[in-house]
């Protein structure tokens, strides 16, 4: 079976000491970087990461719930002003086997 699929997110940056925190509140999946830049990139990255572990181990439906989120009714979280858009590519999210 494939599955194709293409999540529009959000995420936030700040910085705290020499380190930028980039933030997902929608998936609440974290991650940093030096700059910026590699914050943000470390971040789609890490949601990549969740939403295919989701899917490899049969989880996703009941991982979207627990976030509040639903695949035809999907909730939309109020976005903080200083947020940026992610797209996660479907291409990363199918495993290969």
């Amino acid at each position: 079976m494939e599955v194709r699929a293409e999540f529009i997110l959000f995420g936030t940056l700040k910085r705290e000491g020499r380190w930028w925190i980039a933030h997902c509140p929608p998936l609440d999946v974290s991650t940093q970087g030096q700059t910026a830049s590699e914050a943000r990139k470390n971040l789609v990255e890490a949601c990549e990461l969740f939403i295919a572990s989701c899917l490899e181990r049969g989880t996703f439906d009941r991982a979207m719930k627990e976030l509040g989120l639903t695949t035809l009714r999907p909730s939309h979280p109020r976005i903080p002003p200083n947020a940026f858009k992610m797209a996660i590519p479907p291409s990363h999210l199918v495993p290969s086997f």
